[in-house]
């Protein structure tokens, strides 16, 4: 049983600055830990998930006060419907033992239904003249405090310079961007995916493991997990639960095998020998243990899988891209949406973001929710792709003729744009209207976007430079932590522990099923592939609704921007300011590798000590 002082300490370890400087929020979060039987991140997510559209995120009295009334609100109603699949479970029972004469194996969960999405997007008979009037939101939001504002928390690497010592009518240099997946919509049917063509990428996904593993330790022989054998032995699968109902947990988990190392055969695991470990359906591991009646596979071992080589890039190019910048830093503004407040069609956030934009001029800059309550109820006045146009390509529009040669803009579609007729993972981009040179016609035509908008699929990968970034606008954080299933971990840092998942199992969205994923987001297997990171990104943005944070982990940059707006009120975006390599460093590896010193071609790119990166509030 964990003594006081570690659950202090896990507190602390999971709530970070929240709890660190706050004892009597301290000491009410451990009456919670012991009146409810939660573990630390557990009351950590419930945390994460009441204080999403709250003005602010500080453990205020109040916000204390409220947070007990949902907690207790929320495991009321979770073991209201434990208890009800109980009763329902024992009436299947009695149906069995009595013969009902109908089968009731045959059980769907059903993804989100889209159909009022798109639907609503078809027709503009169905909309309603909105009332154009400043809300009281919007007043709210027009005075709100803290514009601008950075903490500690909130910024990485802040000893570097944000400044560059630029005239302002001097042109700033130029970039290259180059997309690093190929996922085009001629290649794309929607809803026709295979369960046969499911079961095959799913079955692929560990063989690939299978031989990655191997390629690193040629020496490993997997058995089949199932079988029963006195010896420890290697195995290597699918972690699943069997768990009906409610979050997995260590005593549901399942290893599911491929059909070369066992059958697609399942087998539970035995995780009392084990001290440490983190896990989430979906995942891919190499485990060592016993299986000696065949009934269980008892884990003495959780390896660690192969790591992705570091993006790396030739001196010569490097130097390239210094020279073609002046030798100042690269800079950039990612943001996700929503981009308007919850209750009206404005789009006053995104208007403060390019007011920023106009300011800080970066050279690479950052849409309309299914999910809205206008959207949704029909009270608007025009179609979505018209609210696009209108509010944010015309921005867009404006800023690129201004600075036709500093400034790219870098669009990622997410699950949720109406504006998009793909609703599942991956993606296609969005694409610009038809041309001479690409005649092909799209459904983003009336999009109105500027032609040097470079549109990406979602996940994307792509370069910058010499600079490789991967983003999910997939809500990718808050799927792992509602599904993540650990003891003792490695890394207690959470937030870098779950966005660390994506690069250890080589994917961008490796969690299937998922609990919160089978509600949000589904994936379609067919180009599961094209979601897969060949090298390790320098930076990786994961935008979320959990707290924003950056941080460097495993010297990879990672970011969650969190949303530019939270429901009535402002959000945060991310800046980033990317410093070149030292001339003097770059010239002497020129010089190492003309003369042909082993390990001089390359160079990694070592971004996490020469990135800074500063979370703003609109």
């Amino acid at each position: 049983m964990a003594t006081q002082e570690n659950k202090e300490r896990a507190l602390l370890n999971a709530f970070g600055q929240t709890l660190s400087n706050n004892p009597t929020a301290l000491r009410e979060c451990m009456n919670l830990l012991k009146l409810y039987n939660l573990d630390a991140e557990t009351l950590y997510s419930k945390w994460e998930a009441y204080i999403i559209n709250k003005d602010e995120d500080s453990m205020t009295q109040v916000h204390l006060e409220e947070f007990k009334n949902y907690l207790r609100r929320i495991l009321e109603q979770a073991q209201q419907r434990t208890l009800q699949a109980q009763i329902t479970s024992n009436k299947a029972n009695i149906r069995r033992q009595h013969g009902s004469g109908i089968p009731t194996s045959m059980n769907f969960v059903a993804d989100r239904d889209h159909s009022s999405d798109f639907g609503s997007s078809a027709g503009t008979s169905a909309f309603k003249l909105p009332s154009t009037q400043p809300s009281a939101a919007s007043k709210q939001f027009a005075l709100r405090k803290g514009v601008g504002a950075m903490g500690e928390e909130d910024s990485l690497n802040k000893e570097l310079s944000l400044h560059e010592e630029t005239p302002a009518q001097e042109q700033r240099g130029q970039h290259t961007a180059e997309d690093l997946v190929n996922l085009e919509l001629n290649d794309y049917r929607y809803m026709f995916e295979k369960i046969t063509e499911k079961g095959e990428a799913l079955n692929d996904r560990i063989e690939d493991f299978a031989r990655m593993y191997k390629q690193s330790f040629p020496d490993t022989n997997f058995s089949n997990p199932s079988d029963p054998s006195q010896a420890i032995v290697t195995v290597i699968g699918r972690i699943c639960s069997d768990a009906n109902e409610g979050k997995a947990n260590e005593r549901s988990l399942v290893l599911e095998t491929s059909r070369e190392k066992g059958g697609r055969s399942r087998v539970r695991l035995d995780l009392t020998e084990v001290t440490e470990f983190s896990f989430f359906p979906g995942q891919i591991v190499v485990l060592s243990g016993i299986n000696a009646h065949g009934m269980v596979f008892a884990v003495t071992r959780v390896h660690e899988l192969p790591l992705l080589p570091m993006a790396n890039s030739s001196p010569l190019d490097l130097k390239r891209f210094r020279d073609q910048k002046r030798g100042r830093p690269l800079k950039m503004i990612a943001a996700a949406g929503p981009y308007t407040l919850s209750d009206n069609l404005l789009f006053e956030p995104f208007a403060e973001l390019m007011s920023h934009v106009h300011k800080e001029r970066p050279d690479m800059g950052p849409f309309v929710s299914s999910q809205h309550q206008l959207i949704a109820s029909g009270d608007v006045d025009m179609t979505p792709e018209q609210y696009f146009s209108t509010f944010i390509s015309s921005k867009l529009a404006q800023y690129e003729r201004q600075y036709p040669k500093e400034m790219r803009i870098l669009l990622v579609p997410s699950l949720q744009d109406i504006i998009h007729e793909i609703a599942v993972l991956p993606q296609p981009a969005f694409s610009l209207p038809p041309t001479k040179t690409n005649p092909r016609p799209d459904f983003t035509a009336p999009l109105g976007l500027p032609p040097g908008t470079l549109c990406f699929s979602n996940p994307a990968q792509f370069k910058i430079n010499e600079t490789v970034i991967a983003v999910n606008t997939a809500d990718i954080l808050m799927h792992l932590s509602g599904d993540e299933i650990a003891r003792n971990p490695l890394q207690t840092d959470r937030m870098g522990r779950l966005s660390k998942y994506l690069i250890d199992q080589r994917n961008m969205h490796p969690v299937y099923p998922g609990l919160t994923q089978a509600v949000e987001s589904g994936v379609d297997f067919r180009h599961f592939n094209k979601m897969d990171l060949h090298v390790c990104p320098d930076i990786l943005i994961l935008p979320s609704k959990l707290k924003g944070f950056a941080k460097a982990v495993d010297n990879i940059v990672i970011v969650n921007p969190n949303q530019l707006s939270k429901g009535q009120s402002g959000g945060t975006f991310a800046r980033f300011t990317i410093h070149p390599f030292a001339q003097d460093v770059l010239d002497d590896s020129v010089e190492m590798m003309k003369e042909g010193i082993e390990g001089s071609e390359s160079m990694e790119h070592r971004l996490h000590k020469r990135c800074r990166v500063d979370l703003l509030r609109v």
